[in-house]
């Protein structure tokens, strides 16, 4: 059981922190709601101009297939362009709630208090815009939707397609999927009578080995 000492003090200070490993370069961006910029383990997670919500993470004894919500200002244009730069779709997302000591610095004594919360992958994103007339501005919202691992688990697609394609990327000697795009649109009546009269095309006779063929049957 993990075991936060940071609650039991008469004032509890903490901040939410959000990595994301996005794309297939894997690269790594890094927000928090703190004042001011914070580095835990050699990561430095930027201060509260590009993090404005995280959702509220679901809390129960066993597994669940929890999603939730994070909000990024667009105030820096190149939080937009992360998503609208990046293949985000699909990319790691991690959550950890960190608590300060009295110098708004992650306490380290007697253990680091700082607790991974959430861990899933990106389901959709979103950008919404809106414009100040008084100001002449334009902020824009980017909202990332996440979905637990598992979520992903439960709309995994199981089992291998039968076109030949797929099928032989797998099995690439196997032949027996061969027919399948031909046969795929024919009409099959199982189980019900033919159409049509059928017969073999050759008649087989079977004779009694063991009877009297018809000769002559007494004596005198």
């Amino acid at each position: 059981m993990t075991t936060i000492n940071a609650v039991t003090g008469s004032q509890i200070n903490h901040a939410e922190f959000v990595k994301l490993t996005v794309g297939i370069a894997e690269t790594v961006y890094t927000f928090c709601n703190a004042a001011a910029p914070i580095t835990v383990g050699g990561i430095t997670f930027a201060n509260l101009g590009a993090l404005l919500n995280v959702g509220d993470v679901q809390r129960d004894i066993k597994a669940t297939s929890d999603d939730m919500t994070i909000s990024l200002t667009g105030i820096d244009p190149t939080n937009v362009g992360i998503i609208l730069g990046n293949d985000i779709k699909g990319s790691l997302v991690e959550v950890w709630r960190g608590f300060f000591d009295s110098n708004n610095q992650i306490i380290t004594t007697p253990t680091t208090q700082f607790f991974k919360r959430y861990q899933g992958i990106i389901s959709s994103v979103s950008i919404t815009e809106d414009f100040n007339s008084e100001m002449r501005t334009r902020i824009a919202t980017c909202s990332i939707a996440c979905s637990s691992m598992r979520r992903i688990l439960e709309n995994r697609l199981s089992g291998v397609k039968t076109n030949t394609n797929n099928w032989q990327f797998i099995y690439p000697n196997d032949t027996s999927m061969n027919r399948v795009t031909e046969i795929s649109n024919q009409y099959f009546d199982f189980g019900s009578p033919p159409l049509t009269q059928t017969q073999a095309s050759e008649t087989t006779v079977t004779m009694d080995s063991g009877g009297d063929s018809g000769g002559d049957g007494g004596g005198g």
